[in-house]
Formats: structure tokens, C-alpha cells, sequence
């Protein structure tokens, strides 16, 4: 993943998940998590010249939808997934997926599945991948 867009949805991704467990204030705000996050491993290509604006873009653009992004979310589950007792990074990966396919920047569906079941393999090995490409492939 060398993509500058790519790692910024991982950045994204990872900093929503943390806003999940710790959430926003002054000293915990957007762009320091953002800043904290690229820290990480595998993100070399971002280190040389940080630039945090599409990250920042999506996450605000979830955080301004997020009612009804969860509702899409939510109605896109079968009755045996319950959003509720999902781990906090599938709704991370999930909510900034759904925020691209439904209120972001034109991308095709097809473009943004692609790149949150590559985020979701970084971090998951068993059938979360089959679970998020469901809920994308319904919208």
C-alpha cells in the first residue's frame, strides 16, 4: 500500500478507531491522532512528506454522517451480525468505506471496496474481509 490516498484511508481508519476508544478533545484532536498514527510501520511513503488532508476530509465528512452511515451500516447486517457487538475496527473500516461510497468524493464503489478489504487484510486474517466486502457490495 504506497498509494499517498491509500495510506491517508488507512491513517483514517486508524484514527477513527482510536476516537472509538478515546474520544476527541483539544489534546486529542484530528490532527494529532492523524500525526500519532503515522508512526506506524509501513507508512515511509507518508513520513517523507505528511499531508493529512484527505484523511482529515473523510473522517469530518463521516463525523458530519454519521447517523445515517451507522443506519447503512446497520440494515446491511443479516440478522445474525449485530452492529453493536462488531469490533471497533470493522466499524472504523465500515464507517469510513460507507462515508466514501455514499456522501464522499466521486470514486467508483468499485475503487473504494477494493481499498478498505486491503485495509481490512493489514489488520485481519479469518472472515472479517467477507464481512465488509457484504456490507459494501449492498449499498
Amino acid at each position: 500500500m504506497s498509494d499517498p490516498k491509500s495510506l491517508q484511508r488507512l491513517l483514517a481508519v486508524q484514527a477513527l478507531y482510536q476516537i472509538s476508544i478515546n474520544e476527541l478533545s483539544n489534546e486529542n484532536s484530528i490532527k494529532s491522532i492523524l500525526e500519532d498514527a503515522m508512526h506506524q510501520p509501513g507508512l515511509e511513503e507518508l513520513k517523507k512528506k505528511p499531508n493529512f488532508n484527505y484523511a482529515e476530509k473523510i473522517i469530518n465528512g463521516y463525523l458530519e454522517n454519521v447517523s445515517q452511515i451507522d443506519l447503512l451500516i446497520r440494515t446491511s447486517l443479516t440478522s445474525t451480525r449485530s452492529f453493536d457487538k462488531l469490533d471497533n475496527l470493522i466499524h472504523a473500516i465500515l464507517q469510513m468505506a460507507v462515508y466514501e461510497i455514499k456522501f464522499g468524493p466521486m470514486v467508483p464503489k468499485k475503487i473504494i471496496i477494493n481499498e478498505y478489504l486491503n485495509i481490512c487484510h493489514i489488520f485481519f486474517t479469518g472472515k472479517e474481509s467477507k464481512l465488509v466486502n457484504g456490507v459494501l457490495d449492498s449499498l
